[in-house]
């Protein structure tokens, strides 16, 4: 299983960040922040497979969390990068986090917006919306996409440039994959339950706090990880597009002092 990478690389004395996607939109997410966060790091964008320029995954046995971590830190050593920063948003904040999981002693800090698949729950009527959710996109394919919540085509405060591409991009996104992703992948990045799930290093969590149904979850992550910093701003679930400037600032003041 491979991920295209964009690599915005400047100097070799800089640090490396890895930013992450979340489905139904492309490494194009992170425009608005490539700019300026390109002054501080060298950057690598990558496309979640199914999504962007990367091809769907051969065998969609291979589509697992531990797939995409694995194809993570292929991408890592590919580049010869002995430690990185990592920020991820919505299901790419899921893949990260769990990426720091599995091989902390890589990971210098990280940062992560609105995802609540971290401490995603599945209730019974849960479980039917889901099942509803995946049979729309077998028998339908690429048209169920458009009726996804989080497709780019509702986002109201995008810039119509941006969301333009960004509804393109996830229109064109392999419904199988998209699928195979709700159904399989989305369950094993909940750290719900689990023992000793803080993480190991540095972490930052950028809330965009007019998401309402995420505040439940950014209370709940303050309770449960004592150590994680908070940072909340105007914005909802795609902060990074929608308070660019705050975001990166946060994001740059709090990676800025953590480069060894």
């Amino acid at each position: 299983m491979k991920m295209h990478c964009h690599i915005d690389y400047c100097d070799s004395d800089r640090p490396w960040l890895l930013l992450v996607h979340g489905m139904l939109t492309s490494a194009r997410h992170w425009l608005p922040n490539q700019e300026r966060l390109s002054r501080h790091f060298n950057l690598i964008r990558v496309d979640l497979p199914g999504h962007g320029k990367s091809l769907p995954p051969a065998s969609m046995d291979d589509l697992t969390a531990d797939g995409l971590v694995a194809t993570l830190e292929q991408i890592r050593s590919g580049l010869g990068i002995d430690r990185w920063f990592m920020c991820g948003q919505s299901f790419g904040a899921g893949l990260t986090l769990k990426y720091a999981r599995t091989f902390p002693d890589r990971v210098l800090a990280q940062a992560f917006s609105n995802a609540r698949v971290v401490l995603r729950e599945y209730t019974l009527e849960d479980m039917i919306l889901r099942a509803e959710r995946l049979e729309r996109l077998r028998t339908l394919g690429a048209a169920a996409l458009r009726r996804e919540q989080f497709h780019p085509r509702f986002a109201k405060r995008f810039p119509a440039d941006l969301r333009l591409m960004l509804c393109e991009d996830a229109d064109g996104i392999d419904a199988p994959t998209h699928a195979r992703m709700i159904e399989v992948v989305v369950p094993q990045l909940s750290v719900r339950g689990m023992a000793n799930s803080e993480p190991q290093m540095p972490t930052l969590l950028i809330n965009g706090r007019h998401e309402r149904v995420f505040q439940p979850d950014r209370i709940e992550l303050a309770a449960l990880w004592p150590q994680l910093q908070i940072v909340d701003l105007d914005g909802g679930h795609s902060v990074n597009i929608e308070n660019p400037q705050a975001f990166d600032a946060a994001l740059v003041e709090f990676l800025d002092g953590r480069r060894s």
